[in-house]
């Protein structure tokens, strides 16, 4: 595993570690709607149990812990890129976040990411549109790997295109939902971010499979770490 996301996640540990009562509560308290803050001392909304968003604001990078979901490897997908396990979604993923949706979007502002907002939910599958906002490079690593590997080879697809997340916002539309939406696999009104490659509904109108790649990740299960990063 990188040596740099070892440090910043021993950091979150021992930040998270000497204040564990303070979380406790603070994560009781969140299921009320009251002020839980992340390591940035934004207020943020996090099911109880997630696991914190790590934040590299020195790099602009985002850091959330996932698992690999095996039935991908040779069941087809459509929308779902990374969706929070407590989300309504959270079992239709390629990779299941162990991290709370609202607590992604909170960060991503945080490290200086501009959210597109431009998608209408009522306008899903009516019209084509695309995703915008600031532009992401997304890498999955794991422990041991030493590297980093960018998103789009961990995917395959039936019509392959380059990727091209973005920051799409839809906070309120997530929350309101809750189907845990990270990252969307075609651009979405509900996911935090999504690939501007393709319009919305594209995927179940030109009915195009994603898969992951059993060559590339690690086994069903595997706990990986997925870097949002604000690209140059």
């Amino acid at each position: 595993m990188n040596k740099k996301i070892i440090i910043i996640l021993l950091s979150a540990f021992m930040f998270s570690s000497c204040g564990s009562k303070q979380s406790e509560e603070s994560n009781k308290s969140a299921s009320e709607n009251s002020q839980l803050t992340n390591s940035m001392g934004s207020v943020i909304l996090r099911d109880e149990n997630a696991v914190p968003v790590v934040i590299d604001n020195d790099n602009k990078e985002v850091i959330i812990e996932a698992t690999v979901n095996g039935k991908y490897f040779n069941t087809p997908s459509r929308h779902h890129g990374i969706v929070f396990k407590g989300g309504k979604y959270g079992d239709r993923a390629v990779l299941v976040g162990l991290t709370d949706e609202r607590e992604v979007y909170q960060a991503l502002i945080d490290i200086g990411a501009v959210a597109g907002n431009n998608l209408k939910l009522e306008d899903y599958g009516k019209v084509s549109e695309y995703v915008d906002g600031q532009k992401l490079d997304i890498f999955v690593t794991w422990d041991g790997l030493d590297k980093e590997i960018p998103f789009s080879e961990v995917i395959k697809s039936s019509e392959e295109r380059p990727i091209d997340v973005r920051f799409g916002g839809n906070f309120e539309a997530a929350k309101a939902n809750r189907t845990g939406c990270i990252l969307c696999l075609d651009s979405c009104p509900i996911a935090i971010t999504s690939d501007a490659a393709f319009a919305t509904a594209e995927l179940d109108s030109k009915k195009i499979d994603k898969y992951i790649r059993e060559d590339v990740l690690p086994a069903d299960g595997s706990k990986v770490y997925v870097i949002f990063r604000i690209a140059e």
